[in-house]
């Protein structure tokens, strides 16, 4: 098999939007169409689990393409994006060992378990769930991956007022979930 090929598998059902209960065809932010396969994208979902229950809701899910995402960084302060990016080093490295043991041919336990604490996403009230998309295949390059609420708000509290500000302003433009769904605070999107 082609290494180039290899390195992309179909996107799951998991990463599917739910709104139109397929795959994402455009850029929430430029409308650029995604399935044509000549840009790169990340495709973030939110879901709330209810303990003792088998069931969940989707939060929120969109994708945007590469170029906007980036546009979108470059707005957050220099303050946040070098304490987030302090944050996620300091996590990986301390589990360096455990992920690089993760076996990138079953993509469901990718994003099946937070790449910080390693906490199953059963055991979670609010998970994200993140993929790097290229047309219609998930890129295992960069495989997708789950961050748990617990963690979610500790990245939270490293945001500055301008980049909570610029990233409620991207919520707030795109997204009118239903009352009650953020208590207390709209949840963090991770561009």
């Amino acid at each position: 098999m082609d290494e180039k090929k290899s390195q992309y598998k179909d996107i799951p059902k998991k990463f599917h939007s739910y709104e139109k209960d397929g795959l994402f065809s455009n850029c929430i932010e430029c409308d650029r169409e995604l399935l044509n396969g000549d840009c790169d994208y990340v495709i973030e979902k939110a879901f709330r689990n209810y303990q003792g229950f088998k069931a969940e809701d989707v939060i929120f899910d969109y994708a945007i393409c590469m170029d906007c995402a980036m546009e979108i960084q470059k707005r957050m302060s220099k303050e946040s994006m070098s304490k987030i990016q302090e944050y996620m080093q300091k996590q990986m490295l301390e589990r360096a060992q455990d992920l690089a043991k993760r076996d990138l041919t079953n993509v469901d336990e990718l994003y099946s378990k937070c790449v910080f604490t390693n906490e199953d996403k059963s055991n979670c009230e609010e998970y994200q769930v993140f993929a790097f998309c290229r047309g219609d295949k998930m890129n295992l390059q960069m495989p997708p991956y789950m961050v748990s609420g617990p963690i979610l708000d500790e990245i939270s509290e490293l945001l500055s007022n301008e980049t909570r500000d610029e990233l409620n302003g991207f919520f707030n433009k795109h997204f009118s979930p239903s009352p009650g769904m953020f208590e207390p605070d709209p949840r963090l999107i991770l561009i």
